[in-house]
């Protein structure tokens, strides 16, 4: 499927280099600007065999309306218009998953490390708040770049244990 689909394999060299480039960590100067949510319990929820944790969710109430926050992996801070990478990821157009096996949309310094919401550590996001009342109403949303570090990574399997009551979260 992989030949016949031509799908890309390698990376370009310069895709690499330059996804190398932002190192392993999040660097002080790329929390400017971002709305601080260290502090906020996120946490992603994927299946069992899922490779990358691109998305978090956190839920809070506030003065009486449920606020749902989506965070999303930010990955244009990462990838610039036109750059190496920006041409790469257009070539590919996404990840493509086999059974155990994944070709990444990005290479891996970036998809598996600082564009992925692993448990514990800063990553940066876009987020997404949305409020909501008692009756499941949507009354308002606002959308954020923000900084989180996901307090726990959970699989479909042992979320519905939590929410059975089976498991402790």
């Amino acid at each position: 499927a992989i030949l016949e689909s031509e799908l890309r394999t390698e990376f370009p060299q310069d895709a690499t280099l330059e996804a190398l480039s932002y190192g392993t960590r999040v660097k002080k100067e790329d929390l400017v600007g971002r709305e601080d949510l260290r502090d906020v319990e996120c946490f992603t929820i994927d299946p069992d065999t899922a490779k990358d944790y691109d998305d978090a969710v956190s839920l809070e109430r506030e003065n009486g309306i449920w606020i749902l926050g989506v965070h999303i992996a930010d990955v244009s801070h990462y990838v610039k218009d036109k750059s190496a990478l920006d041409r790469e990821a257009s070539l590919r157009c996404n990840s493509t998953y086999f059974p155990g096996k994944c070709i990444p949309m990005l290479p891996p310094e970036l998809s598996d490390n600082l564009c992925s919401l692993r448990e514990g550590v800063l990553r940066l996001t876009v987020s997404v708040f949305i409020s909501i009342d008692d009756n499941g109403e949507t009354k308002s949303y606002r959308i954020a770049r923000s900084v989180i570090k996901s307090q726990k990574r959970f699989t479909y399997k042992k979320k519905k244990k939590v929410l059975d009551g089976e498991l402790e979260s």
